[in-house]
């Protein structure tokens, strides 16, 4: 996963080049060792630094006899305040993200594992705790190496999610609810009536979706197909006749890529976007068996 870094007083935006759509999850970030603490926030490919604490733990202290004991556990107090105040600022946080998918907590020594295994996390957000991470450093160096090591375990959570999407898809055509579409017309036509709950498609899916006109008898042809064959389409225009009336006057009033295509339909009908890899046996099922494309409707069409 690549990232852009920036901090909330200098924001500095890395736009992904090939992001399909916008990444919608966010994932919490806590780095905590026995001196400070720093909470981010992953989304997609932004991290932001959302606040940071320092422990005011003091040092070990020289001395011996009892006033090492009455030093010891003022320190051991001072750190249980320390772990509550990250805790408190940590809960009030991760609870106001209403996309919260996973949290992370990272950081060098055990201080990690004491502060999770404690009373300090929220019981409904440390379900949702991930991994914990060793990082060689705390404060923001850590942050980012926490994103840098976490790739295989959000692309893991990543690759679940996909392979739900495609099976509820399958039990719904398994089952014949007629909550099942595929293929590219079929699709477009049910996103066109407005009930497409969720479209899927292939990170394979590529081409172009011509729409021609008939300047003559208005007669409104489609053409799809890869970007080769729409530029032999395009090119050849002056030459090619109406279904309709025969004649060669078409002209193109709408030339798109075929996922932007499908994209703008989604958009117009709150239909919620998948993009599916091809890293799985659901998304490969998706690419070579239901033409790319495949839709679970809000209700039956049949």
């Amino acid at each position: 996963i690549t990232v852009g870094f920036y901090r909330c007083d200098a924001r500095f935006h890395v736009e992904p080049l090939m992001a399909l759509v916008a990444e919608k999850d966010t994932y919490g970030i806590l780095v905590i060792d026995g001196t400070e603490a720093v909470v981010a926030t992953l989304k997609g490919r932004r991290v932001e630094i959302i606040k940071s604490f320092t422990s005011g733990t003091p040092g070990k202290s020289r001395a011996g006899g009892q006033s090492a004991r009455r030093f010891e556990r003022i320190r051991e107090q001072v750190t249980i305040e320390y772990y509550k105040r990250v805790g408190e600022h940590f809960n009030e946080i991760m609870s106001k993200i209403p996309d919260l998918k996973g949290i992370i907590i990272g950081g060098p020594g055990p201080t990690k594992y004491v502060w999770e295994e404690g009373e300090y996390l929220q019981y409904m957000l440390k379900k949702k705790v991930l991994s914990l991470i060793d990082t060689s450093y705390s404060s923001e160096a850590g942050v980012e190496e926490v994103v840098e090591k976490s790739n295989e375990i959000l692309r893991g959570v990543r690759y679940a999610e996909e392979k739900q999407f495609v099976q509820k898809f399958l039990y719904e055509l398994g089952h014949e609810t007629g909550k099942a579409a595929f293929g590219e017309k079929k699709v477009q036509e049910y996103l066109e009536k407005g009930i497409v709950d969720t479209l899927l498609i292939s990170e394979k899916l590529e081409g172009e979706r011509l729409l021609m006109k008939c300047k003559t008898c208005g007669n409104i042809e489609e053409f799809r197909g890869s970007r080769y064959e729409a530029h032999a389409v395009k090119t050849e225009l002056a030459t090619r006749a109406c279904t309709k009336c025969g004649k060669a006057t078409l002209e193109v009033t709408e030339d798109k890529d075929i996922i932007d295509s499908f994209l703008d339909y989604a958009e117009k009908a709150a239909t919620k976007v998948e993009v599916i890899s091809e890293e799985t046996e659901e998304g490969r099922m998706l690419r070579d068996s239901f033409g790319k494309v495949a839709a679970i409707l809000r209700y039956g069409a049949n």
